[in-house]
């Protein structure tokens, strides 16, 4: 008898593992985001926005290698699942950081409408 299970899906793993390594990064410039450095938002934090993108990127290709590794036959998808559920969660992170960031600028610089109204 062949009892064999089907294998793991080389695209999923690849997913999984891209997608932690997209949640490194996130990590990390959340971190940067957050330093005291910045917390003024005087200049622009270009540190911040090009590893926010780079991050980004990072999220879409764990996202799209879990789509492919979900639509694989014959094979397990627990870790493409996994990945996909991960790459989703970090680009709702990403755009709140981005948005976070935005506020912060925003808020920094307030335009010349709002400095001429009283308050």
């Amino acid at each position: 008898m062949n009892t064999s299970r089907p294998r793991h899906s080389a695209l999923g793993i690849a997913a999984l593992v891209v997608s932690l390594v997209a949640l490194v990064l996130f990590a990390v410039t959340a971190h940067v985001a957050h330093l005291p450095r910045y917390a003024g938002m005087h200049e622009v934090p270009v540190a911040v926005l090009a590893m926010l993108f780079v991050a980004l990127g990072v999220t879409v290709v764990g996202l799209l290698l879990g789509v492919g590794s979900a639509l694989q036959h014959q094979r397990r998808r627990v870790t493409g699942v996994l990945a996909l559920g991960l790459s989703i969660t970090l680009l709702w992170a990403q755009a709140s950081l981005g948005s976070w960031i935005h506020q912060q600028w925003v808020d920094a610089h307030p335009t010349a409408d709002a400095e001429a109204t009283p308050h």
